[in-house]
């Protein structure tokens, strides 16, 4: 291998490190915000007040209650599943 093309090989090494580091990064964010939803009992929706219809608790992008074929979920991220219940 010449000199030129070790030189040439080497300069695309930054390129391609950030990529895989924006690569790894968009996966990581992608996992940790994913929704998860939990259905929640008739015992636990009486337990709610204010009623659960009128809450509008938010979780960073979506709202925490949700009516989804008649049944009432808990959607939270990941993320906030694992620190905060």
């Amino acid at each position: 291998m010449t000199a030129a093309r070790r030189a040439d090989a080497n300069a695309s090494h930054p390129r391609w490190s950030w990529l895989m580091f924006i690569v790894a990064l968009a996966v990581v964010i992608g996992f940790t915000l994913r929704p998860i939803c939990v259905g929640l009992t008739p015992e636990q929706l009486a337990l709610f007040t204010p009623p659960i219809g009128e809450r509008t608790d938010r979780d960073i992008y979506l709202r925490v209650f949700q009516q989804r074929n008649g049944q009432w979920l808990q959607c939270k991220t990941w993320i906030s599943r694992q620190f905060f219940f």
